[in-house]
């Protein structure tokens, strides 16, 4: 697995978990939602389930998630957050059918694109992974992580100036990444 996944799964998720614990998002991250078609009633079980996942109870977090889709069946924040349960709880398949189902509802729906992407680079399919990545870069071209695990890719892939190119981006959007960055032999200003 590439150095700077791990800790990013963790990241996008409590991201996401955050955004729908506050009322939901249009896709980017921190904005008001707009149109999500959710209820109140599904909002206060993504609240409930939200919750739940903070004290570990993912049995009952799954229940009400599941909750919100019989409600609201486009809620694309509830298949995401089913998506990282299970991507929590070691079910890579059942975490990538989740972000699927997100992703059918908003194809531009970073953070899904951006875990799908780690799924892909667990599984050994580099080439998968990186046409998530450059769709998580366009959907969301602010986002170091999903530039940094590009351009590592591009680099295993033979690929390196293509990804020097991203990850120096990454680096240029999050300084901190820059010694990362040196320690994979990227060359960073």
């Amino acid at each position: 697995m590439l150095p700077f996944i791990a800790a990013a799964i963790a990241v996008v998720g409590v991201v996401v978990l955050a955004i729908v614990f506050l009322g939901g998002s249009d896709g980017k991250k921190g904005t008001p939602a707009a149109g999500t078609g959710a209820t109140s009633s599904s909002s206060a079980l993504v609240r409930k389930a939200l919750a739940e996942v903070s004290t570990k109870d993912y049995a009952q977090a799954k229940t009400d998630l599941q909750q919100v889709i019989k409600i609201d069946p486009q809620n694309k924040f509830a298949y995401y957050n089913l998506g990282y349960i299970a991507q929590t709880q070691g079910d890579e398949a059942g975490a990538e059918g989740q972000y699927k189902l997100a992703l059918a509802i908003d194809a531009k729906f970073e953070p899904a694109l951006y875990n799908l992407a780690i799924l892909r680079t667990k599984a050994k399919d580099a080439n998968g992974a990186i046409v998530l990545y450059r769709q998580a870069v366009a959907a969301d071209s602010k986002d170091a992580s999903a530039h940094f695990n590009l351009g590592l890719l591009l680099r295993q892939t033979g690929h390196t100036s293509e990804g020097n190119n991203e990850v120096q981006a990454a680096v240029a959007i999050t300084p901190s990444l820059k010694a990362q960055a040196q320690q994979q032999g990227v060359p960073v200003s």
